[in-house]
């Protein structure tokens, strides 16, 4: 018998391939834990199958709901039997989507391989056993399969199940003049341009989801023009989201009139609606149902124009200056303008950033999105009637995921609805960090420029032999939860400011009870919280998921809020922040209260205070010159009980945040 496992309540979920769940208790108490049939006040895990993980079975949904119960598969009980220590629970989360591998936890394994619409109707990619090039001459359109290799392979001879493994996409350099850039699979990409006029760019991506008849696919068409002028194709490519697809080429034509009509023509033929109604208003859209939507890109004038007769010579680039930034600061902006952190976090999220890149995104998208998951909240919660398939073929399209050929699942649970929410939310942080990135002053050090851009007053890394430095430190060491198996390394602590923001908390700097409180998110939400400060979610966002309403939320537990930086992969490094906030007069709840906002106003409180199970030690508080408190005492329990672990504060006036520290922690098991 070890103690590997100590300290852990375990409640399973599932039919397992290792057996019962009698089996299964028996292996994990061998090893220290406890097993509970139903959920208690002590569980800790919840180990599931990802068949009744992707179903939302009433445990799963019950754990998902608590936030600080783990939920893995049974793997993260075999690695940590096997290599004799307690793996990390992030590791081992069970699979939300449907997978072609077959899923050794689960018991039920299906066979047979799954219906993808590959219809001439539906322009989905067929898949071929190599690369195809097929010319069909006449009617001025050439015609190119531009589909991935695909190996076929047997892995599992006893049913017969059989996957198509896809070879691996290759880096594509995406050439881009004036305020489009060609389609990276346009033959002649070097010598061609996106037509642009005073009417508009002649470009679009359109995207198409059905979820009942598993359709995901796009359709792109641009009027190309030659660089050296007078000679134009109007180009398409359509096919799956994540995928080539296939490709059309009409013309050439030296009529400019004539591509415009082609394009137009094509344009009407896939959406039934009018290219002039809508290139200038894209609000003008309107969406028909079996047709395509327009996907709203900001192109922004970030490009040099090059769509004359002669391309212009281009100046060699300036020799880069050197920063002035401190070392330590350096490392922090190339972390959170980090592009290819963002596009991990999207991928992450199945979002398909090929079809609707980051730095494209516009406002009206992310609206969009908060919109139609609305919709779906009410359908969620009775208060409206509506249909989730075709709420979930909206959202869909409005927002391009990437599935590969696996059925778009329905967002038919709150916690598929919390999901996509994170989604929208990451969307709008990256939409504020891209934007900010159009302003750059080309002329400074790109790292100079960034900091510039987030507009703060003052940010000074902290000397770690400092007083400051180590009341932060015993801060994190205490507040660790015993619930939360990670283990929290400060590397940095930066003391900053925001332009502005002293003097919108002065009104509220007076105010009894105020807080130095901890708060996480994920690292690419950082260039969005330093510039713009933490926000509320908007109004046209669902409620669901935010336990007390729409309001910012901080924890005395630093590990409580070290688990919404999502920082356990890659390089294991993300950031807290250390906010000063005036809670003041508190409405004190020991259960979630949608409405706990609407109630703060109406009883004349300052915020919301979530009861929890586990409380800083009062007598390990410390207290600032400003009369500010510290709560870093160790943890204990509460005097009674209560339905969350640790303690929550929300506010719902952001004048009454001012933020004081930034901390880059490493994270660990």
């Amino acid at each position: 018998m070890t103690s590997i496992l100590n300290e852990c309540c375990i409640t399973f979920s599932g039919i397992f391939a290792a057996g019962n769940h009698a089996k299964l208790s028996a292996t994990v108490k061998e090893h220290g834990a406890t097993v509970s049939s139903k959920f208690t006040q002590k569980t800790t895990h919840l180990v599931a199958t990802n068949e009744d993980y992707r179903k939302n079975s009433s445990k799963v949904l019950t754990a998902k709901e608590k936030n600080d119960i783990s939920i893995v598969t049974w793997d993260w009980v075999k690695d940590s039997i096997n290599e004799k220590c307690r793996k990390n629970e992030s590791d081992y989360v069970p699979s939300e989507v449907l997978s072609d591998d077959v899923d050794m936890n689960d018991a039920n394994i299906n066979s047979g391989k799954r219906k993808i619409d590959n219809t001439p109707e539906s322009e989905d990619v067929t898949l071929s056993r190599k690369k195809s090039r097929v010319a069909k001459h006449g009617d001025n359109s050439i015609t190119c399969d531009l589909v991935n290799s695909v190996t076929t392979i047997t892995v599992n001879d006893q049913i017969g199940e059989v996957i198509q493994v896809v070879e691996e996409k290759k880096m594509v350099k995406i050439i881009k003049k004036g305020k489009a850039p060609v389609d990276e699979l346009f033959r002649m990409k070097d010598s061609y341009h996106v037509f642009s006029n005073d009417q508009a760019t002649w470009d679009c991506l359109l995207n198409q989801t059905n979820a009942g008849s598993n359709n995901n696919k796009y359709f792109i068409i641009q009027l190309l023009e030659s660089d050296a002028g007078a000679n134009y194709y109007v180009y398409s490519r359509w096919g799956r989201v994540g995928y080539d697809g296939q490709q059309a080429m009409l013309g050439p034509w030296t009529s400019l009139d004539t591509a415009k009509y082609e394009f137009e023509k094509k344009f009407r033929d896939k959406t039934k609606n009018k290219w002039m109604d809508v290139c200038q208003d894209q609000s003008n859209f309107k969406a028909v149902k079996g047709k395509y939507t327009l996907l709203e890109r900001d192109y922004g004038d970030d490009a040099v124009d090059v769509s004359t007769k002669n391309k212009a010579e281009v100046s060699p680039p300036p020799s880069i200056p050197e920063s002035k930034l401190h070392p330590k600061i350096q490392d922090v902006i190339k972390m959170i303008f980090d592009v290819n952190l963002w596009n991990d976090a999207m991928v992450e999220l199945n979002y398909d950033a090929s079809k609707l890149p980051l730095g494209k995104l516009s406002k009206s998208t992310i609206t969009r999105g908060y919109e139609i998951l609305r919709s779906i909240e009410a359908v969620l919660i009775n208060k409206e009637d509506g249909d989730l398939v075709e709420l979930s073929n909206d959202f869909y399209t409005v927002i391009p995921h990437n599935f590969g050929f696996n059925k778009p699942p329905i967002i038919n649970n709150i916690a598929a609805l919390k999901t996509k929410m994170a989604m929208v939310e990451a969307l709008g942080e990256i939409e504020i960090a891209s934007s900010l990135i159009k302003n750059a002053d080309i002329s400074k050090n790109p790292l100079d420029s960034n900091y510039d851009l987030l507009g703060l007053e003052r940010m000074v890394p902290l000397d770690q032999d400092s007083e400051e430095f180590k009341l932060i430190l015993n801060y994190v060491k205490n507040t660790q939860g015993i619930t939360h198996h990670i283990k929290l390394e400060i590397i940095d602590v930066f003391d900053i400011e925001r332009q502005g923001e002293r003097e919108r908390y002065k009104p509220h700097s007076k105010l009894h009870n105020r807080m130095l409180l901890w708060h996480g998110s994920r690292r690419t939400n950082y260039v969005g919280i330093l510039s713009q400060g933490l926000r509320i979610a908007p109004p046209h966002a669902p409620v669901t998921g935010y336990m007390f309403g729409k309001g910012v939320y901080f924890a005395d537990c630093a590990s409580k809020s070290a688990n919404y930086c999502n920082a356990n992969y890659g390089d294991k490094i993300g950031f807290m922040l250390l906010c000063e906030v005036a809670c003041g007069d508190m409405l004190e709840l020991i259960h979630g209260d949608y409405d706990a906002g609407e109630n703060v106003r109406k009883k004349r409180k300052h915020c919301t205070k979530g009861l929890g199970q586990i409380i800083p030690d009062p007598k390990g508080a410390v207290y600032l010159e400003n009369g500010t408190m510290i709560p870093c005492g160790k943890g204990m329990p509460a005097d009674t009980s209560k339905s969350l672990y640790y303690n929550e504060y929300i506010v719902y006036d952001v004048d009454q945040i001012f933020q004081k520290y930034l901390l880059k922690v490493k994270f660990g098991n």
